[in-house]
């Protein structure tokens, strides 16, 4: 039972590392999808995955932290962000948004949310005091601290928006709400120190 469990364990840490596009190092949205479309949110789980691969011995730490410079290297350089935040597809060469739907085509909160709780486990994973770990957190930092979380109120609300578009704006126009995963959300925007929400919303 404890052999399967590991290999069930180990395989899915392998969709992440083997599966990764070969650019951004980010996760694929599927295995049978475009190649080129990967999902922001999917990438944060991915991140944790390589963190936990690394604790299981199932890669080294240094091709961990190779992976890791890899993927904030694109997110910091060369992926399309919107008030700081990501949308849920990016193209995994170019960092062009890929629009989830018609109205769809900026940023997602939430899927946001989900990269930047992946983000923050790596920054405090990878604590070496050598300049590659150094810079490996200060990048992080700068990609969390560059997301404006309050602007996603929607002119002050007491409730976190969930999609923004430069040229569609608020058409989506959904509420982040209900006890779901989606809680994660606002649990990074409060934390935020440069563009936090109030206590109030959260």
């Amino acid at each position: 039972d404890e052999a399967l469990l590991d290999k069930v364990q180990q395989q899915t840490f392998n969709y992440f590392w083997d599966y990764g596009h070969p650019v951004s190092g980010l996760a694929r949205e599927r295995s049978n999808g475009t190649p080129e479309t990967v999902t922001s949110g999917g990438s944060g789980f991915g991140i944790m995955a390589i963190v936990t691969g690394i604790h299981r011995n199932f890669i080294t730490r240094q091709e961990g932290l190779t992976r890791m410079q890899k993927i904030v290297g694109f997110l910091k350089n060369s992926a399309v962000k919107v008030k700081g935040a990501f949308p849920h597809w990016l193209n995994g060469t170019t960092g062009a948004i890929i629009p989830f739907s018609a109205n769809d085509n900026g940023a997602d909160l939430v899927e946001t949310s989900y990269l930047m709780m992946g983000l923050l486990t790596a920054r405090q994973y990878f604590n070496g005091t050598d300049a590659d770990e150094t810079s490996l957190r200060s990048d992080i930092n700068l990609l969390y601290s560059n997301v404006e979380w309050n602007w996603f109120q929607q002119g002050n609300q007491n409730v976190l928006y969930w999609h923004y578009s430069n040229d569609k704006g608020w058409a989506m126009n959904h509420q982040v709400r209900g006890w779901n995963e989606c809680l994660v959300t606002y649990v990074m925007a409060a934390s935020s120190v440069t563009h936090g929400i109030s206590s109030t919303v959260y």
